[in-house]
Protein backbone atom coordinates (compact mmCIF):
# COMPACT_ATOMS: atom_id res chain seq x y z
CA UNK A 1 0.00 0.00 0.00
CA UNK A 2 2.65 2.48 0.61
CA UNK A 3 4.46 2.37 -2.49
CA UNK A 4 1.43 3.24 -4.67
CA UNK A 5 0.95 6.26 -2.32
CA UNK A 6 4.35 7.41 -2.64
CA UNK A 7 4.04 6.92 -6.95
CA UNK A 8 1.26 9.08 -6.21
CA UNK A 9 2.14 11.73 -4.08
CA UNK A 10 5.38 11.81 -6.64
CA UNK A 11 3.22 11.96 -9.96
CA UNK A 12 0.46 14.41 -8.69
CA UNK A 13 1.65 18.03 -6.74
CA UNK A 14 -1.84 18.25 -5.24
CA UNK A 15 -2.19 14.79 -3.76
CA UNK A 16 1.34 14.97 -2.56
CA UNK A 17 0.74 18.39 -0.93
CA UNK A 18 -2.73 16.96 0.82
CA UNK A 19 -1.11 14.07 1.89
CA UNK A 20 2.05 16.10 3.64
CA UNK A 21 -0.25 18.18 5.06
CA UNK A 22 -2.70 15.35 6.69
CA UNK A 23 1.05 13.60 7.76
CA UNK A 24 2.38 16.69 9.51
CA UNK A 25 -0.60 16.30 12.14
CA UNK A 26 1.02 13.54 13.32
CA UNK A 27 5.05 14.14 12.88
CA UNK A 28 7.25 17.48 14.44
CA UNK A 29 10.52 18.15 13.68
CA UNK A 30 11.04 18.56 17.44
CA UNK A 31 10.56 14.82 17.79
CA UNK A 32 12.98 13.18 15.23
CA UNK A 33 15.07 11.30 16.73
CA UNK A 34 19.06 12.06 16.71
CA UNK A 35 21.68 11.62 14.49
CA UNK A 36 23.15 13.82 11.04
CA UNK A 37 20.36 14.87 8.37
CA UNK A 38 21.77 15.59 5.27
CA UNK A 39 19.67 17.86 3.17
CA UNK A 40 20.36 18.03 -0.51
CA UNK A 41 18.80 21.02 -2.47
CA UNK A 42 19.36 21.32 -5.94
CA UNK A 43 18.29 25.47 -7.87
CA UNK A 44 17.50 27.60 -5.16
CA UNK A 45 14.97 30.42 -7.71
CA UNK A 46 15.42 34.18 -6.41
CA UNK A 47 11.51 34.23 -6.49
CA UNK A 48 11.70 31.28 -3.36
CA UNK A 49 14.81 33.21 -1.35
CA UNK A 50 12.09 33.50 1.35
CA UNK A 51 10.82 30.31 1.95
CA UNK A 52 14.27 28.69 1.48
CA UNK A 53 15.43 31.60 4.40
CA UNK A 54 12.63 30.25 6.32
CA UNK A 55 13.24 26.53 6.02
CA UNK A 56 17.29 27.24 7.51
CA UNK A 57 15.62 29.39 10.27
CA UNK A 58 13.22 26.32 10.94
CA UNK A 59 15.93 23.47 11.08
CA UNK A 60 18.10 25.88 13.30
CA UNK A 61 15.60 25.71 15.84
CA UNK A 62 15.64 21.95 15.91
CA UNK A 63 19.00 21.37 15.80
CA UNK A 64 23.11 22.02 14.66
CA UNK A 65 24.27 22.62 11.39
CA UNK A 66 27.56 21.03 10.55
CA UNK A 67 30.14 21.12 7.78
CA UNK A 68 31.06 18.03 5.73
CA UNK A 69 34.16 17.56 6.95
CA UNK A 70 32.35 17.85 10.96
CA UNK A 71 29.74 15.19 9.82
CA UNK A 72 32.35 12.64 9.06
CA UNK A 73 34.18 13.32 12.52
CA UNK A 74 30.67 12.58 14.42
CA UNK A 75 29.74 9.77 12.71
CA UNK A 76 33.08 7.94 13.09
CA UNK A 77 33.27 9.10 16.50
CA UNK A 78 29.72 7.73 17.63
CA UNK A 79 28.63 10.85 18.87
CA UNK A 80 26.46 11.78 16.03
CA UNK A 81 23.76 10.41 18.19
CA UNK A 82 24.37 12.71 21.06
CA UNK A 83 22.35 15.49 19.19
CA UNK A 84 20.52 16.14 15.80
CA UNK A 85 22.62 17.44 13.01
CA UNK A 86 21.64 19.32 9.96
CA UNK A 87 24.49 18.86 6.79
CA UNK A 88 23.11 21.10 3.64
CA UNK A 89 23.99 20.06 0.23
CA UNK A 90 23.44 21.08 -3.26
CA UNK A 91 23.96 19.51 -6.75
CA UNK A 92 25.06 20.21 -9.82
CA UNK A 93 26.02 23.56 -9.06
CA UNK A 94 23.63 26.10 -10.51
CA UNK A 95 24.51 29.76 -10.51
CA UNK A 96 21.89 30.62 -7.99
CA UNK A 97 23.07 28.36 -5.02
CA UNK A 98 25.76 31.04 -4.81
CA UNK A 99 23.88 34.20 -5.81
CA UNK A 100 20.68 33.38 -3.77
CA UNK A 101 21.57 30.60 -1.13
CA UNK A 102 25.16 31.43 0.06
CA UNK A 103 23.93 35.26 1.04
CA UNK A 104 21.26 33.28 3.28
CA UNK A 105 23.84 30.60 4.27
CA UNK A 106 26.38 33.14 5.59
CA UNK A 107 23.65 35.39 7.41
CA UNK A 108 22.54 32.09 9.34
CA UNK A 109 26.39 30.66 9.75
CA UNK A 110 25.34 27.68 8.39
CA UNK A 111 28.45 25.52 6.25
CA UNK A 112 27.21 23.16 2.92
CA UNK A 113 28.76 21.63 0.71
CA UNK A 114 28.35 22.08 -3.42
CA UNK A 115 28.70 19.18 -5.22
CA UNK A 116 30.07 19.94 -9.01
CA UNK A 117 30.23 17.98 -12.10
CA UNK A 118 33.90 18.88 -12.91
CA UNK A 119 33.17 18.38 -16.81
CA UNK A 120 30.49 21.24 -16.56
CA UNK A 121 32.87 23.84 -15.39
CA UNK A 122 34.65 23.72 -18.97
CA UNK A 123 31.46 22.96 -20.63
CA UNK A 124 27.89 23.33 -18.78
CA UNK A 125 24.51 22.02 -20.09
CA UNK A 126 22.87 24.66 -22.78
CA UNK A 127 19.53 23.30 -21.69
CA UNK A 128 17.50 24.55 -19.03
CA UNK A 129 17.26 24.97 -15.71
CA UNK A 130 20.94 26.57 -15.33
CA UNK A 131 23.06 28.63 -15.54
CA UNK A 132 25.40 26.69 -13.55
CA UNK A 133 28.24 28.58 -11.44
CA UNK A 134 31.31 29.44 -13.10
CA UNK A 135 35.15 29.86 -11.84
CA UNK A 136 34.24 32.77 -10.29
CA UNK A 137 31.74 31.72 -8.76
CA UNK A 138 33.25 28.60 -7.09
CA UNK A 139 35.99 30.97 -6.15
CA UNK A 140 33.34 33.13 -3.84
CA UNK A 141 32.08 30.04 -2.63
CA UNK A 142 35.04 28.64 -0.78
CA UNK A 143 36.06 32.39 0.48
CA UNK A 144 32.63 32.41 2.35
CA UNK A 145 34.11 28.99 3.97
CA UNK A 146 31.84 26.55 2.31
CA UNK A 147 33.11 23.27 0.93
CA UNK A 148 33.47 21.92 -2.03
CA UNK A 149 32.06 18.18 -3.33
CA UNK A 150 32.04 15.96 -6.48
CA UNK A 151 28.93 15.08 -8.17
CA UNK A 152 30.97 13.09 -10.80
CA UNK A 153 32.96 13.59 -13.78
CA UNK A 154 29.83 14.18 -16.31
CA UNK A 155 26.78 13.34 -14.27
CA UNK A 156 26.69 9.91 -15.61
CA UNK A 157 24.66 7.19 -14.35
CA UNK A 158 27.63 5.38 -12.90
CA UNK A 159 25.75 1.98 -12.67
CA UNK A 160 25.38 1.20 -16.29
CA UNK A 161 29.56 1.80 -16.64
CA UNK A 162 31.84 -0.74 -16.66
CA UNK A 163 34.56 -0.31 -14.16
CA UNK A 164 37.37 1.62 -15.66
CA UNK A 165 34.61 4.30 -17.01
CA UNK A 166 32.80 4.40 -13.33
CA UNK A 167 36.62 5.18 -12.02
CA UNK A 168 37.11 8.11 -14.63
CA UNK A 169 33.63 9.31 -13.16
CA UNK A 170 34.41 8.97 -9.14
CA UNK A 171 38.04 9.37 -9.09
CA UNK A 172 38.53 11.46 -12.06
CA UNK A 173 35.87 14.02 -10.86
CA UNK A 174 37.97 14.31 -7.58
CA UNK A 175 41.28 14.91 -9.18
CA UNK A 176 39.98 17.41 -11.34
CA UNK A 177 38.40 19.62 -8.42
CA UNK A 178 41.36 19.30 -6.84
CA UNK A 179 43.48 21.08 -9.37
CA UNK A 180 40.71 23.79 -9.60
CA UNK A 181 40.39 24.09 -6.21
CA UNK A 182 43.50 23.45 -5.03
CA UNK A 183 42.16 21.71 -2.00
CA UNK A 184 41.34 18.21 -1.33
CA UNK A 185 37.92 16.86 -2.23
CA UNK A 186 36.27 14.48 0.28
CA UNK A 187 32.84 14.34 -0.47
CA UNK A 188 30.97 12.36 -3.37
CA UNK A 189 27.48 12.72 -4.10
CA UNK A 190 26.17 9.85 -6.18
CA UNK A 191 24.01 11.80 -9.43
CA UNK A 192 21.00 10.70 -8.84
CA UNK A 193 21.43 9.00 -6.31
CA UNK A 194 19.40 5.06 -6.18
CA UNK A 195 21.19 1.71 -5.26
CA UNK A 196 20.95 -0.36 -7.99
CA UNK A 197 19.78 1.76 -10.75
CA UNK A 198 22.45 4.78 -10.32
CA UNK A 199 25.50 3.24 -8.18
CA UNK A 200 26.38 -0.20 -7.68
CA UNK A 201 26.23 -0.85 -3.85
CA UNK A 202 28.73 -3.54 -4.35
CA UNK A 203 31.24 -1.57 -6.80
CA UNK A 204 30.93 2.38 -6.34
CA UNK A 205 31.15 3.36 -2.55
CA UNK A 206 34.27 0.99 -2.57
CA UNK A 207 35.48 2.42 -5.59
CA UNK A 208 35.15 6.03 -3.84
CA UNK A 209 36.84 5.11 -0.54
CA UNK A 210 39.58 4.17 -2.51
CA UNK A 211 40.28 7.22 -4.57
CA UNK A 212 40.16 9.16 -1.60
CA UNK A 213 36.61 10.20 -0.44
CA UNK A 214 35.54 10.26 3.15
CA UNK A 215 32.03 10.07 2.29
CA UNK A 216 29.53 8.72 -0.67
CA UNK A 217 25.99 10.49 -0.37
CA UNK A 218 22.66 8.52 -1.64
CA UNK A 219 19.32 9.89 -2.29
CA UNK A 220 17.95 7.35 0.34
CA UNK A 221 16.09 9.20 2.98
CA UNK A 222 16.72 8.48 6.61
CA UNK A 223 19.06 9.75 9.69
CA UNK A 224 22.65 8.82 9.84
CA UNK A 225 24.01 7.53 13.08
CA UNK A 226 27.77 5.93 12.72
CA UNK A 227 30.43 5.27 10.80
CA UNK A 228 28.73 2.43 9.00
CA UNK A 229 26.43 4.86 7.09
CA UNK A 230 29.76 6.61 5.41
CA UNK A 231 29.36 4.53 1.98
CA UNK A 232 26.13 5.06 1.22
CA UNK A 233 24.74 8.05 3.60
CA UNK A 234 21.45 9.07 3.19
CA UNK A 235 19.42 12.32 1.74
CA UNK A 236 16.65 14.08 1.96
CA UNK A 237 15.78 16.06 -1.17
CA UNK A 238 14.14 19.16 -0.41
CA UNK A 239 12.77 22.15 -2.75
CA UNK A 240 13.10 25.35 -0.99
CA UNK A 241 9.66 26.62 -1.74
CA UNK A 242 8.27 23.60 0.52
CA UNK A 243 6.37 25.09 3.24
CA UNK A 244 7.24 24.23 6.76
CA UNK A 245 4.96 21.66 7.73
CA UNK A 246 6.19 19.25 4.49
CA UNK A 247 9.44 19.45 6.44
CA UNK A 248 7.44 18.18 9.64
CA UNK A 249 6.36 15.87 7.83
CA UNK A 250 9.41 14.59 5.71
CA UNK A 251 12.04 14.88 8.51
CA UNK A 252 9.88 14.64 11.68
CA UNK A 253 8.87 11.80 13.81
CA UNK A 254 5.50 11.10 15.14
CA UNK A 255 4.39 13.34 17.92
CA UNK A 256 5.07 11.58 21.60
CA UNK A 257 1.83 11.18 23.86
CA UNK A 258 1.64 13.56 26.79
Amino acid sequence: MLHPLKTLARDHPVVRAVLLRALSRFRRLAEAPPGLYTLCYHRVPERHRAEFSAQIAYLQRHGRFVGGDEAVTLLESGTAVQGRHFLVTFDDGYADTVEVALPILRAAGVPAILFLVSDWLDAPPADPPGPYVNRGMVGTWLEAGMEIGSHSRSHARIATLDDGAAEREIAGSRRALAVETGRPVRHFACPWGVAGRDYRADRDPRLARVSGYATFFTTRRGVATGACDLPALPRHVLEPEWPLHEIDALLGARLARR
